[in-house]
């Protein structure tokens, strides 16, 4: 018989509980300016001045040479932003104080915005490509709107690396200490994984949310183990320009979720902060980006074979064209009472083949017309066993059933698709989760 232990409760309780200790303790975003010029440090205190985050305000700490920063970092380990010169009391110490700060301490999670009025000391594809910098600008591009802009970009992921940080260092101390009972567990892992799975919402855009922006839509999204493996994203950069994401990651459960999660932050980061606009260039970043996050610590061949499959759309309503990239998904558009099958990679985001060559992925245009229909979709249910034989139900079957049901207003298809499905299961396990957007313009 396992002891009990109380201390489970905490693994994902819903109380006040500090979420990232290091950044809630004084209530405050501490930010460290690393700069030669005195100038700079009042340009950046003037241009952040009343800046607030989650309700927390900014806490400067200044340095004025590499040294001194190593210092105040040394003696202030929850610092979430540097805002860093490059040429100081050398002409690279910018740039060794960089490596310091991701080889010597090991810390990955502080972000880094790096700048120079120098820039024939470190041009920045020589910077980007050798460094872990988060952001990368000239002096002339430190005007009052890119330095609030940087600020709160990187603030805003640290958050969200933190956070999820924060519930893997739960999750890692509590099943050490974990000494319950089976049935005792059995409950409070249902009740914890209930509770991750409000996180997990929190973070998807809700239908209330996604039809805002498209008022003729569905979202049919069923986690097969209360948390999800697959996900969806939509970020808005301007008016007329929406970015909306299918992604079906490794695993299920709490594994892939923390995947969904892994690739919900860097898909913010790379068109957040980075403002990167091509699909094919997004795609590409994520692919570095997720190869890097599970391999960096580790040579288990396990998180060789990791990575997600996705289709992301670039929707531009002033120019009515859908720009498209995807890596081992397809996008059904219906125009003209036709379903067209648009295809792109067949490679996937990360994994052991992507990790030994890079897949170039490509990009797609394919024009906005009156009433075309688009869905976006993981292969949850065309992978599902049932149905009077107990076979797939195929893309195929899946297709004609979307073609059949046209006529629909799109969110009354939805729920048609959403009662086909469950017929097609019914007495069967759901075998993956289910992923389905559809959208009518």
């Amino acid at each position: 018989m396992i002891e009990e232990d109380d201390s489970f409760d905490s693994l994902f309780a819903e109380e006040d509980e500090p979420i990232a200790e290091s950044t809630q303790n004084e209530q405050v975003w501490k930010i460290l300016l690393v700069d030669d010029e005195q100038d700079i440090h009042s340009a950046i205190r003037l241009a952040l001045d009343n800046f607030t985050y989650e309700g927390k305000k900014i806490k400067f700490f200044d340095a004025y040479s590499g040294e001194e920063a190593k210092q105040i970092l040394q003696q202030n380990t929850d610092i979430a932003l540097i805002l860093l010169d490059v040429v100081m009391e050398t002409s690279h110490a910018g740039l060794d104080f960089v490596k310091f700060i991701r080889n010597d301490l090991q810390n990955h999670f502080i972000r880094v915005v790096l700048w120079t009025g120098q820039p024939g000391y470190a041009p920045k594809k020589d910077v980007i490509l050798s460094y872990e910098i988060n952001d990368y600008k000239t002096k002339t591009d430190l005007t009052d709107d890119n330095i609030f802009t940087a600020v709160l970009a990187s603030i805003r992921a640290y958050n969200a690396i933190m956070t999820v940080e924060s519930y893997r260092q739960n999750l890692e101390q509590k099943v050490i200490e974990r000494t319950k009972t089976i049935e005792e567990q059995k409950k409070k892992i249902v009740d914890s994984i209930s509770y991750a799975e409000k996180i997990q919402r929190s973070i998807l855009p809700s239908q209330e949310v996604f039809s805002k922006y498209f008022p003729e839509s569905f979202i049919l999204f069923k986690p097969r183990d209360v948390v999800s493996g697959d996900f969806y994203w939509l970020s808005q950069v301007d008016e007329n320009v929406i970015f909306v994401a299918t992604a079906d990651c490794t695993g299920h459960g709490v594994p892939g979720a923390f995947m969904s999660m892994i690739g919900n932050t860097l898909l913010n980061e790379i068109v957040a902060t980075k403002e990167v606009q091509s699909p094919a260039s997004i795609l590409s970043q994520l692919n570095a980006g997720i190869i890097d996050a599970l391999t960096k610590h580790t040579n288990s061949e396990d998180a060789q074979t990791d990575g997600m499959d996705i289709t992301l759309c670039k929707i531009d309503l002033h120019n009515n064209i859908i720009e498209l990239a995807t890596a081992n998904h397809v996008l059904l558009v219906y125009s003209h009472n036709m379903m067209h099958v648009v295809e792109g990679n067949y490679e996937s985001i990360g994994g052991i083949f992507s990790m030994r060559k890079a897949p170039e992925f490509k990009n797609v245009s394919i024009p906005i017309e009156p009433r075309m229909r688009i869905y976006m979709f993981s292969d949850g249910i065309q992978d599902q066993f049932g149905g009077p034989k107990n076979e797939k139900f195929t893309r195929a079957r899946l297709e004609k059933l979307l073609l059949d049901t046209t006529s629909l207003p799109i969110k009354e298809q939805g729920k048609k698709v959403e009662q086909e499905f469950t017929v097609w299961k019914e007495g069967k396990a759901q075998l993956d989760d289910v992923l389905l957007l559809g959208i009518q313009f």
